[in-house]
């Protein structure tokens, strides 16, 4: 569950741009047919900065067996409809381990300022200076959540940095029926992890829907994806 729910989750409290429109967003999410938790994303924009916040809470049952969970915040600036991070916290929860990282970026650069508990180098360990171009967890899972109209929906790749590793979404052009929109895709592992998870998996396909409303935007419905494990599938409320 771990790879892609990083890319899914998100943070804390928000500072919201001036005369913005906001998003709220509440999902649950499913493991192997049983619910595993609840996801709520609160997004709030204008046509300069973003601003987001939002939780991953693990459900009863999941706590039995490993209690995972994510908070944290991130903010930035809207260039052509797209989004551009400027400050990164995040907080995760896997079992009995916790981090903590907090980054920062010049440009489309990133700079860690931080990143708790510390740990040795390793030789597969990446340059967050050379991870240019990159936007943060939260900003990446957003702009695939986000109402858009069908002109702006999917149709981009994401290139993603948490402070140790690199990924990517990619959306393909969106396939419209109706008012119902499908958009397939891959979440990919870049650089960053141990070589024994890039053995094991490194793409993991999922598929997207995303419903019309009185607005004429498309707002998210649903998605199924790969896991490690399986197949985990995310319900909006």
């Amino acid at each position: 569950m771990k790879p892609f729910i990083k890319a899914l989750v998100f943070a804390s409290s928000i500072t919201t741009p001036i005369a913005a429109q906001a998003e709220a967003i509440t999902l649950n999410l499913y493991a192997l047919g049983i619910r595993a938790g609840t996801i709520q994303i609160n997004g709030a924009e204008n046509s300069k900065s973003y601003a987001l916040n939002g939780v991953l809470t693990s459900s009863a049952l999941l706590k039995l067996i490993k209690d995972i969970g994510f908070n944290g915040t991130a903010s930035g600036k809207v260039r052509n409809g797209r989004y551009q991070s400027k400050k990164y916290i995040g907080r995760s929860r896997t079992g009995s381990s916790s981090s903590v990282v907090k980054m920062r970026w010049s440009g489309s650069t990133p700079i860690l300022e931080s990143y708790k508990p510390g740990r040795e180098k390793r030789s597969y360990d990446i340059n967050p200076s050379k991870q240019k171009g990159t936007i943060d967890l939260l900003t990446g899972a957003y702009s695939t959540f986000t109402a858009r109209p069908i002109d702006k929906l999917c149709d981009t790749t994401h290139h993603m940095f948490d402070g140790r590793r690199r990924t990517l979404i990619k959306l393909n052009k969106a396939h419209v029926s109706g008012k119902i929109a499908t958009c397939t895709g891959l979440y990919k592992r870049v650089a960053g992890f141990s070589p024994r998870n890039m053995q094991k998996r490194v793409n993991f396909p999922f598929s997207m829907r995303y419903e019309q409303q009185n607005d004429g935007l498309f707002h998210f419905k649903d998605f199924t994806a790969d896991a490690t494990f399986g197949k985990i599938r995310a319900i909006r409320k």
